[in-house]
């Protein structure tokens, strides 16, 4: 799996590179370091007779590879969102002041992962969010509406008097 491209909202990548080098660095190890998993019975998209997808990543098992590189690298996985609460709300990684939310689901869950972020920080648990997503074409691989990098950059700055973390989006093929 390779970084294709990182947009930067509200400074994110210039905290991360000047504070956090280090955790920048081994976000981009993990990815580095995983393959996309494929699905052993890829499935195929058909619209009026026509195949339009085949969808042969598996989004399980490829979570499961990176989940393994990150605690290879120190990060907390799934912690609690808010330290001191009786939350049941649980992030993908945390290392220090960087939360890492790792999205190849539904595009509804990367909301759910920028609230995740807003608590976080609110809580002065964190101090920049992490958010990895496929890009389209990668996107459209893994199943039908599934969040990708160019739609979440596109709709992230629309937030801005909502959404006042720095989040390092990350889109990943």
């Amino acid at each position: 799996m390779q970084v294709a491209q990182t947009h930067s909202y509200r400074h994110a990548e210039a905290i991360l590179e000047v504070e956090y080098p280090e955790h920048t660095g081994e976000v981009r190890e993990v990815l580095a370091a995983v393959d996309w998993q494929l699905a052993k019975e890829p499935k195929k998209r058909v619209r009026d007779g026509h195949v339009v997808a085949v969808l042969d990543i598996d989004q399980t098992a490829t979570n499961a590879k990176i989940e393994e590189q990150f605690e290879q690298r120190g990060w907390t996985p799934r912690p609690r969102i808010v330290s001191h609460s009786e939350s049941r709300l649980v992030a993908d990684f945390k290392k220090g002041p960087i939360q890492v939310e790792v999205q190849f689901g539904n595009m509804a869950r990367w909301y759910t992962d920028v609230f995740k972020f807003l608590l976080s920080y609110a809580a002065d648990d964190i101090e920049v969010g992490v958010l990895v997503v496929p890009m389209q074409d990668a996107a459209r691989r893994i199943d039908e509406n599934v969040a990708y990098f160019e739609r979440v950059v596109r709709e992230l700055p629309h937030a801005k008097m909502a959404i006042t973390i720095p989040v390092w989006v990350v889109g990943v093929r």
